[in-house]
Protein backbone atom coordinates (compact mmCIF):
# COMPACT_ATOMS: atom_id res chain seq x y z
CA UNK A 1 0.00 0.00 0.00
CA UNK A 2 1.52 3.57 -0.66
CA UNK A 3 0.91 6.55 1.16
CA UNK A 4 1.08 6.97 5.35
CA UNK A 5 -1.09 7.62 7.89
CA UNK A 6 -4.01 9.27 6.03
CA UNK A 7 -3.87 7.22 3.26
CA UNK A 8 -3.82 4.47 5.35
CA UNK A 9 -6.66 5.00 7.96
CA UNK A 10 -8.63 2.05 8.60
CA UNK A 11 -12.47 3.56 7.78
CA UNK A 12 -16.18 2.63 7.19
CA UNK A 13 -16.49 1.30 3.84
CA UNK A 14 -19.79 2.86 3.31
CA UNK A 15 -19.83 6.46 1.41
CA UNK A 16 -18.08 9.02 3.97
CA UNK A 17 -20.86 11.14 5.25
CA UNK A 18 -20.65 14.96 4.50
CA UNK A 19 -24.26 16.32 4.12
CA UNK A 20 -24.72 20.31 4.24
CA UNK A 21 -20.94 20.28 3.02
CA UNK A 22 -19.89 22.22 0.03
CA UNK A 23 -16.91 22.00 -2.18
CA UNK A 24 -15.00 25.59 -2.54
CA UNK A 25 -13.41 26.64 -5.92
CA UNK A 26 -10.11 25.22 -4.32
CA UNK A 27 -11.47 21.96 -3.56
CA UNK A 28 -12.72 22.00 -7.61
CA UNK A 29 -9.68 22.87 -8.36
CA UNK A 30 -7.67 20.18 -6.61
CA UNK A 31 -10.00 17.70 -8.30
CA UNK A 32 -9.81 18.95 -11.81
CA UNK A 33 -6.29 18.13 -11.24
CA UNK A 34 -6.79 14.57 -10.86
CA UNK A 35 -8.78 14.68 -13.84
CA UNK A 36 -6.52 16.69 -16.03
CA UNK A 37 -3.62 13.85 -14.76
CA UNK A 38 -6.13 11.17 -16.27
CA UNK A 39 -5.68 12.48 -20.16
CA UNK A 40 -2.35 13.08 -19.74
CA UNK A 41 -1.21 10.19 -18.05
CA UNK A 42 -3.04 7.79 -21.10
CA UNK A 43 -2.28 10.98 -23.81
CA UNK A 44 -5.55 10.74 -24.91
CA UNK A 45 -6.80 13.88 -24.84
CA UNK A 46 -6.95 17.48 -26.57
CA UNK A 47 -6.63 20.08 -25.05
CA UNK A 48 -5.07 18.88 -21.98
CA UNK A 49 -9.17 17.80 -21.18
CA UNK A 50 -10.25 21.61 -20.95
CA UNK A 51 -12.59 19.74 -23.68
CA UNK A 52 -14.19 18.11 -21.30
CA UNK A 53 -14.09 20.18 -18.27
CA UNK A 54 -17.60 21.83 -18.32
CA UNK A 55 -19.34 17.39 -18.61
CA UNK A 56 -16.60 17.06 -15.49
CA UNK A 57 -18.28 20.18 -13.74
CA UNK A 58 -22.13 18.97 -14.49
CA UNK A 59 -20.94 15.19 -12.81
CA UNK A 60 -19.46 17.30 -9.71
CA UNK A 61 -22.42 18.92 -9.29
CA UNK A 62 -24.72 16.44 -9.53
CA UNK A 63 -22.36 14.16 -7.50
CA UNK A 64 -22.70 16.63 -4.98
CA UNK A 65 -25.79 17.71 -4.58
CA UNK A 66 -27.89 14.88 -5.27
CA UNK A 67 -28.19 11.56 -3.08
CA UNK A 68 -25.66 10.08 -2.64
CA UNK A 69 -23.63 12.58 -1.87
CA UNK A 70 -19.84 12.41 -2.70
CA UNK A 71 -18.67 15.46 -1.13
CA UNK A 72 -16.83 13.70 1.55
CA UNK A 73 -15.57 11.35 -1.09
CA UNK A 74 -13.91 14.22 -3.00
CA UNK A 75 -12.36 16.36 0.13
CA UNK A 76 -11.23 12.51 1.58
CA UNK A 77 -9.38 12.28 -1.75
CA UNK A 78 -7.96 15.56 -1.73
CA UNK A 79 -6.83 14.88 1.83
CA UNK A 80 -4.83 11.65 0.40
CA UNK A 81 -3.65 13.75 -2.65
CA UNK A 82 -1.76 15.77 -0.39
CA UNK A 83 -0.28 13.27 1.61
CA UNK A 84 1.15 11.49 -1.47
CA UNK A 85 2.60 14.74 -2.69
CA UNK A 86 4.13 15.60 0.12
CA UNK A 87 6.05 11.86 -0.09
CA UNK A 88 6.06 11.73 -4.09
CA UNK A 89 5.54 15.09 -5.42
CA UNK A 90 2.89 15.59 -8.00
CA UNK A 91 3.71 13.68 -11.17
CA UNK A 92 4.98 10.45 -9.23
CA UNK A 93 1.59 10.38 -6.51
CA UNK A 94 -0.64 10.52 -9.79
CA UNK A 95 1.45 6.71 -11.38
CA UNK A 96 0.94 5.62 -8.14
CA UNK A 97 -2.59 5.93 -7.18
CA UNK A 98 -3.28 5.16 -10.95
CA UNK A 99 -1.29 1.93 -11.15
CA UNK A 100 0.74 1.49 -7.64
CA UNK A 101 -1.97 1.90 -5.35
CA UNK A 102 -2.20 -1.82 -4.26
CA UNK A 103 -5.93 -1.28 -3.63
CA UNK A 104 -8.74 -4.56 -4.39
CA UNK A 105 -11.38 -2.82 -6.55
CA UNK A 106 -13.22 -5.54 -5.78
CA UNK A 107 -13.29 -5.64 -2.54
CA UNK A 108 -14.78 -2.80 -0.17
CA UNK A 109 -12.63 0.09 0.39
CA UNK A 110 -11.94 0.49 4.32
CA UNK A 111 -9.14 2.65 4.18
CA UNK A 112 -9.08 6.53 2.64
CA UNK A 113 -6.71 5.61 0.15
CA UNK A 114 -9.42 2.76 -1.04
CA UNK A 115 -12.05 5.19 -0.73
CA UNK A 116 -10.23 7.58 -2.75
CA UNK A 117 -9.30 5.29 -5.58
CA UNK A 118 -12.63 3.72 -5.51
CA UNK A 119 -15.23 6.57 -5.33
CA UNK A 120 -13.16 9.12 -6.96
CA UNK A 121 -10.04 8.09 -9.37
CA UNK A 122 -11.91 4.88 -10.98
CA UNK A 123 -15.04 7.18 -11.20
CA UNK A 124 -12.97 9.88 -12.80
CA UNK A 125 -11.28 7.70 -14.99
CA UNK A 126 -15.02 6.56 -16.03
CA UNK A 127 -16.78 9.94 -16.81
CA UNK A 128 -13.04 10.66 -18.67
CA UNK A 129 -13.65 7.54 -21.15
CA UNK A 130 -17.51 8.40 -21.29
CA UNK A 131 -17.15 11.96 -22.44
CA UNK A 132 -14.60 11.45 -25.10
CA UNK A 133 -11.28 10.26 -23.89
CA UNK A 134 -9.26 8.80 -26.55
CA UNK A 135 -10.04 11.30 -29.05
CA UNK A 136 -6.57 11.91 -29.10
CA UNK A 137 -3.80 9.09 -29.78
CA UNK A 138 -0.83 10.22 -28.01
CA UNK A 139 2.72 10.87 -29.12
CA UNK A 140 2.86 8.02 -31.14
CA UNK A 141 0.38 9.71 -33.68
CA UNK A 142 1.88 13.71 -32.94
CA UNK A 143 -1.68 13.54 -30.96
CA UNK A 144 -3.83 13.25 -33.86
CA UNK A 145 -7.34 13.48 -33.41
CA UNK A 146 -9.78 10.11 -33.83
CA UNK A 147 -12.40 10.03 -36.51
CA UNK A 148 -15.74 8.83 -36.57
CA UNK A 149 -15.00 8.17 -33.06
CA UNK A 150 -16.92 10.40 -30.09
CA UNK A 151 -17.04 8.62 -26.42
CA UNK A 152 -19.48 5.86 -25.42
CA UNK A 153 -22.45 8.35 -25.72
CA UNK A 154 -22.84 8.28 -29.18
CA UNK A 155 -21.02 11.99 -29.51
CA UNK A 156 -21.12 15.26 -27.83
CA UNK A 157 -24.39 17.32 -26.73
CA UNK A 158 -23.49 19.52 -29.35
CA UNK A 159 -23.86 17.74 -32.26
CA UNK A 160 -21.28 19.32 -34.17
CA UNK A 161 -20.18 16.59 -36.67
CA UNK A 162 -22.55 14.07 -38.33
CA UNK A 163 -22.74 10.33 -36.82
CA UNK A 164 -21.13 7.54 -38.48
CA UNK A 165 -24.51 6.74 -40.10
CA UNK A 166 -27.83 7.27 -39.34
CA UNK A 167 -30.30 4.94 -37.81
CA UNK A 168 -32.40 3.25 -39.82
CA UNK A 169 -36.16 2.13 -37.81
CA UNK A 170 -37.51 -0.25 -41.18
CA UNK A 171 -34.40 -2.41 -41.70
CA UNK A 172 -37.03 -4.77 -43.78
CA UNK A 173 -37.54 -1.69 -46.27
CA UNK A 174 -34.63 0.07 -45.97
CA UNK A 175 -32.42 0.93 -49.43
CA UNK A 176 -29.47 -0.93 -49.77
Amino acid sequence: MIGGSVCNEQISASLIFAEGQQLTYENKEALWEIFEAIGETWQNTIYNSNNQRSSWFEMLKAKTENAPNYTGEYVNAIYVLNELYAEYGKKESFKKLFFESGVDNSAPPTTRLAHCKVFVINEFIRMQITAGGFKSWGDANGGEQAKNYHGFLGGTRYNRTPRVRAFDDDPVHSKK
